[in-house]
């Protein structure tokens, strides 16, 4: 029997789920240790990830943005954000 509950989204401040993207992007391979910022806003929200000078040049990029997008997608479902 498939269990047809949902579990209510968890609460977490802006700040909170940018620093958990950024801490697992930068468990991939090629990620600057510096010069990468996450962004998230809005309602529903999102994010958004820039590379600034300090992060030198990122050669995996699209890579990184393809893994940016997989981290905040799940993020999606499992908590709501205070922005």
């Amino acid at each position: 029997m498939e269990d047809t509950t949902q579990r209510p989204k968890e609460t977490k401040t802006a700040d909170e789920l940018a620093s958990m993207i950024l801490a697992d992007l930068r468990q991939v391979e090629g990620c600057p240790k510096e010069g990468v910022t996450v962004y998230v806003y809005g309602i529903p929200w999102n994010a958004l990830l820039m590379f600034g000078a300090a992060a030198g040049p990122v050669r995996n990029r699209a890579e990184l943005k393809q893994f940016f997008n997989i981290i905040v997608e799940r993020l999606q479902r499992l908590y709501d954000a205070i922005v």
